[in-house]
């Protein structure tokens, strides 16, 4: 007798975020993008800032921080907590890709204990996207934006990302970029002109993408 293969549903995705550094330059504006290896288990080979996935100890550095105002937008259900440490998630990761570590603001806690953290209020929230269902690695990735000016140190990093470089917003070297990095790059465009912007969210039906903004 044949014995059914057992029919599992879509991969959970995993909270993830990113940042996009941007800088003024004389060609225009400017991001700070690095290549992932030839070898990784995700997107291969292209281009993408500097980002990865939220951990445990994300969470317990973002308890010691104070509500945020990014906080409404990220499609957390108003979860203050999981928004903080989003954020301490991508800051981290800049400083794990890149070298680069976000300058610090003093916080007092409960005990009136007085310590430098990172300075979360120099982050706008750009966006976020939903990997597709058919995907075998999955992530519900955030996007957030700020200025160069707000980090200190060398680029460096640790070698998960290399060519490590600043990109021109419209990619004149035609840089291998996923679709939710090309959208990204001119969500920034628009944050930054000044005209209203509503986030959008980037998820599948399918294959096929499906944009939706939030005010």
């Amino acid at each position: 007798m044949l014995q059914s293969t057992p029919v599992r549903g879509p991969v959970r995705p995993r909270d993830a975020a990113s940042v996009l550094i941007w800088r003024e330059h004389a060609q225009g504006l400017q991001v700070l993008m690095g290549r992932r290896g030839s070898r990784a288990r995700f997107v291969p080979g292209v281009y993408v800032f500097p980002g990865g996935v939220l951990e445990p100890h994300d969470r317990v550095l973002s308890a010691r921080m104070g509500v945020h105002p990014l906080v409404p937008s990220v499609g957390l259900g108003g979860s203050e907590t999981l928004a903080r440490a989003l954020a301490c998630a991508a800051v981290r990761e800049v400083h794990e890709e890149t070298g680069l570590q976000l300058r610090a603001v003093v916080h007092a806690d409960d005990t009136a204990e007085a310590s430098a953290l990172p300075d979360l209020s120099a982050l706008r929230f750009l966006g976020r996207a939903i990997t597709p269902t058919n995907s075998r690695m999955r992530f519900h990735a955030r996007f957030f934006a700020a200025p160069a000016t707000s980090f200190m140190g060398e680029l460096a990093g640790d070698g998960e990302l290399s060519d490590l470089q600043w990109v021109d917003l419209d990619n004149p070297a035609r840089l291998p970029m996923v679709d939710v990095t090309e959208l990204m790059l001119s969500e920034l465009a628009q944050l930054l002109s000044g005209a209203p912007h509503y986030p959008p969210l980037l998820s599948y039906s399918g294959d096929r993408p499906r944009l939706r903004r939030f005010p």
